[in-house]
């Protein structure tokens, strides 16, 4: 069996401990960084938290709060594995996709945001992508790209 990450070690303890004790701790447990921040008995939407926050559940599932920002909350969860350490990258936790379409899609969303900061003297604050260009990306509405906002065209 593979060893789980941290968070997931933590929360094995509280259900040790809660299994020896008989209080129940929740279902949901929160982590920022290494330390268990709070607890819940179901997700919740992921503007109550910070992007970056690690949520894991009693049975060992793992997402991590993407987007948004600390004021606002994060824009949504991403799945993660419960076997790797996530770790956010800049307060966000965009990891892009590597294959072949992700690959164009960012190339052309790099050369749109140079030509525009070449007319405009600045970057946009935010850029529509249609979902199936996030979903090929494996981004989220509300993700950050170069310090730029993804959104959805609805």
């Amino acid at each position: 069996m593979k060893r789980l990450n941290r968070a997931g070690q933590i929360r094995a303890e509280y259900l040790e401990l809660s299994a020896s004790t008989g209080i129940e701790w929740g279902k949901i447990f929160f982590f920022d960084g290494a330390k268990c921040v709070a607890r819940a008995d179901r997700l919740g939407p992921a503007r109550m938290v910070a992007p970056g926050t690690l949520a894991v559940s009693a049975s060992g599932r793992q997402w991590m709060a993407v987007g948004g920002d600390r004021v606002n909350g994060a824009a949504g969860w991403s799945f993660v594995s419960p076997y790797i350490e996530q770790r956010p990258v800049n307060g966000d936790a965009v990891r892009f996709n590597d294959n072949a379409k992700s690959l164009k899609i960012r190339a052309r969303l790099d050369a749109y945001l140079d030509y525009f900061q070449s007319v405009k003297g600045s970057l946009p604050e935010s850029v529509v992508l249609r979902r199936e260009q996030l979903f090929a990306c494996g981004a989220l509405p509300g993700q950050l790209y170069k310090g730029i906002r993804l959104e959805a065209y609805v």
